[in-house]
């Protein structure tokens, strides 16, 4: 099964340090480079002109594979446990299959999706590029968030949350088939991508220790978070 990614000058040190280290051999894959100048925060501008990049390289490699089963991923991943027959399986008769953003809810991260060559998807990828250019500020998730909520005739589920992201909390579990460092907005990201990687090698290598530091780290966002939350149902 081929694997699609793409990668920045700037990122390319998650791709090989991070990304391709943990690919299985049982998938083939398929890294484009996407010449850009700068550190590709989120939001920023060359992180803008590389989501619709981004786009344009999905609806090619659609394209190319018609009848097939690809993975387009993000390169701030880490797999631990996956198989092609295994995502076939969570693919299940869908049309496609997305990462969770969080642990509740339906909203989709873009940064991992198994699909099916078809063109269900090819239009859906084209309307998902069509919006893009109507809104030059916005990432290619929220778009994707926004036409999966219209009528459309591809067919999309969830993937499970072994298919772990930061947004969905931590610690993360055991049984991760993999890991998206994700959650990093501001300065530094690829930094704060890294340092999500060391975090996770502690928790993994010492559990308990590793628990009680990261946990202790991570407690000023969460608790910012749930005050924000609170704020937004007490406004509502």
């Amino acid at each position: 099964m081929k694997i699609y990614c793409c990668f920045t000058p700037a990122h390319e040190i998650l791709l090989r340090q991070e990304f391709l280290p943990s690919i299985p051999e049982t998938f083939s894959v398929h890294a484009e480079s996407i010449e850009v100048a700068g550190p590709g925060d989120f939001l920023s501008p060359e992180f803008l002109q590389c989501v619709n990049q981004k786009i344009s390289l999905i609806i090619e490699s659609l394209r190319t594979n018609l009848g097939d089963v690809i993975v387009w991923a993000d390169i701030d991943i880490r797999v631990f446990s996956l198989s092609p027959s295994k995502l076939v399986s969570e693919l299940g008769q869908h049309d496609i299959a997305f990462q969770r953003e969080g642990k509740q809810g339906r909203y989709v991260n873009t940064g991992f999706f198994v699909c099916r060559a078809n063109e269900r998807v090819i239009d859906f990828f084209e309307r998902v590029g069509g919006g893009l250019v109507q809104n030059a500020r916005a990432n290619e998730q929220i778009v994707v968030n926004e036409l999966l909520g219209t009528e459309s005739t591809m067919s999309w589920t969830l993937l499970p949350l072994t298919y772990y992201a930061r947004t969905h909390g931590w610690p993360p579990p055991k049984d991760l088939a993999l890991y998206h460092a994700n959650a990093t907005i501001g300065p530094d990201g690829i930094g704060q991508k890294l340092r999500q990687f060391r975090d996770l090698d502690f928790l993994r290598r010492y559990p308990v220790l590793g628990l009680a530091l990261t946990s202790i780290k991570f407690a000023p966002k969460r608790l910012k978070r749930l005050l924000n939350e609170r704020r937004t149902v007490g406004s509502s």
